[in-house]
């Protein structure tokens, strides 16, 4: 008997990554970078291998569920991802000291300036935050499927995302 509810397990979850693995890859690496993406994207299906009891299909879809799990995993690896932030800041910085024309420095130096206060303002963000000003800004998720994602209510999701996008404002208002 274990082995037959081993055995559907196994099926469903396959059947989630073949519904899914796009999805999950693409969330993974816009947060950490492709190569990481690859390993993490596997660690996600074996951790809801291992934890597909605990998968409620009432609670929420199998992409809500498992985007979930990869945003646990992403967590782990925040360091990661701020040092992939600010050497993509720097590559901004190295690109524009290497241009020889000076009609378009200006604003290059404008832009990279206004980069690095943003991703100041992304960084000094709590780790929840960030995960949920991900999954709206470049994952496209409703205020329902982020709160699915994040175990909470989706006016909860709403009223903090109306509080990130303040604190942003005002970050970038006393930057200037």
């Amino acid at each position: 008997m274990v082995e037959d509810g081993l055995s559907d397990a196994v099926a469903r979850v396959a059947a989630m990554y073949d519904d899914h693995v796009d999805v999950v890859f693409a969330y993974l690496a816009r947060r950490v970078g492709g190569q990481l993406a690859r390993d993490l994207t596997g660690e996600v299906f074996r951790i809801g291998l291992e934890r597909f009891s605990s998968f409620d299909p009432t609670r929420g879809s199998a992409r809500s569920w498992l985007l979930g799990i990869a945003t646990n995993e992403v967590r782990h690896h925040w360091r990661s991802e701020q040092r992939r932030l600010r050497a993509f800041t720097a590559l901004g910085r190295r690109d524009a000291a290497g241009d020889d024309s000076l009609g378009g420095v200006d604003d290059h130096l404008d832009a990279t300036s206004r980069l690095d206060r943003v991703i100041d303002a992304i960084e000094r963000l709590s780790p929840e935050d960030r995960d949920l000003l991900v999954l709206v800004a470049w994952e496209g998720c409703s205020s329902e499927q982020v709160g699915e994602v994040l175990l909470i209510p989706p006016g909860t999701v709403r009223s903090r995302l109306n509080r990130i996008r303040t604190i942003l404002r005002a970050d970038e208002g006393a930057s200037r």
